[in-house]
């Protein structure tokens, strides 16, 4: 199983008073403890395993990438990240703004992050390359809830299966270079997504892009639980055949028996969220997000059994996370718990539930 860790997100106390402001990559080559200590804590650097929020900074020119039209390109950018009083990190990145609505729409778009890998001295970072970020669409408390919703969603999907992209919430710093030199453009909450091929990494398997499959050979637990999980969170912004908002992944081994598993991601245009920019499909028979619409496979309604009763006995720790998190604010947290109150009182409903699950199905 690969572990995922990144030099610029390492935590620990061990202090070098001599050493701050060197790169990670010439510490671990140069000094023989610094590696040691490194090498020996390895599993305290999981990024996507611990809950505590990271605080970064990064540094460009965003009025240019906000204005540009040619989005393939990655603009220049410096991330910067202390260990500790004594230690900090420098790395020179790339960057562009991802997702077509959101680029469209937002003042602040997702930002795709483009690490140099040639130098990486470490074997086990030598894999990483892109990251997903997702901020705030635009300035304000309400947007950073709609944000922190988000990423929620993304950790009831956690709790529900391991099958699923991990998620980790981190403070952003924007130095605009393009304004006034040294100053903070502003302070927002952000989170990182798990890289494609390190989720498929810790789960055995690879990504497939360009094979086709029918719902059939899919596992009936992903497929159900895929289905049963977008609705709800009152999303219908996914294709598990057409990859919309989905991934595929293959198991390693040889098999004359295809088990490809649909891992879904992307969740700000759901009912659970709620975002004033998000509105349904024109081909869809619902007005508003928050209208839940099954989007599953037709199939027998004893078959969802297995995947209802997990949704069933995770209830309570689905709850819990909302309402434990320091977070999101009474409003938010009204919200979302009120929106899972509505999902479980189908769920409880046995006829309710069969014609929800039977009606619109494909």
């Amino acid at each position: 199983m690969t572990k995922f860790v990144l030099p610029i997100f390492c935590f620990f106390t061990f202090s070098f008073q001599s050493l701050a402001q060197h790169d990670f990559d010439d510490l671990y080559e140069s000094n023989a403890t610094f590696k040691d200590y490194i090498e020996s804590n390895m599993a305290d650097y999981q990024l996507f395993g611990k809950e505590s929020v990271l605080e970064i900074e990064i540094k460009s020119d965003f009025k240019k990438l906000n204005s540009k039209k040619d989005t393939s390109k990655y603009q220049k950018a410096v991330i910067k990240y202390a260990f500790n009083d004594t230690v900090t990190i420098h790395r020179k990145i790339g960057i562009k703004a991802r997702g077509n609505f959101r680029r469209a729409n937002c003042n602040y778009p997702p930002l795709k992050l483009n690490f140099p890998k040639k130098k990486v001295k470490l074997d086990m970072l030598k894999s990483f390359d892109k990251m997903k970020m997702v901020g705030n669409c635009q300035s304000g408390s309400t947007y950073e809830q709609y944000l922190l919703s988000e990423y929620y969603v993304y950790k009831m999907l956690n709790i529900l299966t391991d099958s699923s992209f991990r998620v980790r919430l981190i403070k952003v710093n924007y130095y605009d270079t393009g304004k006034k030199r040294g100053k903070v453009e502003s302070q927002r909450y952000a989170f990182i997504i798990e890289p494609t091929k390190a989720m498929a990494d810790r789960l055995a398997r690879h990504i497939d892009e360009n094979t086709s499959f029918h719902y059939g050979q899919f596992p009936p637990e992903n497929r159900h639980l895929v289905t049963l999980f977008n609705y709800m969170i009152g999303n219908t912004d996914f294709s598990i055949l057409a990859r919309h908002n989905m991934k595929t992944i293959m198991p390693n081994e040889e098999s004359n028996y295809i088990l490809p598993l649909a891992i879904p991601y992307d969740f700000d245009y759901c009912g659970m969220v709620d975002p004033p920019y998000a509105i349904p499909a024109d081909i869809l028979p619902i007005d508003d997000i928050t209208q839940r619409l099954f989007r599953g496979p037709c199939e027998p309604f004893e078959d969802y059994q297995p995947t209802l009763a997990k949704f069933q006995s995770n209830k309570n720790q689905l709850y819990d996370l909302i309402g434990s998190s320091t977070l999101l604010n009474k409003s938010t947290k009204q919200r979302m718990t009120g929106y899972l109150d509505s999902f479980y009182e189908i769920v409880d409903d046995e006829k309710r539930l069969k014609k929800e699950l039977t009606v619109n199905c494909k």
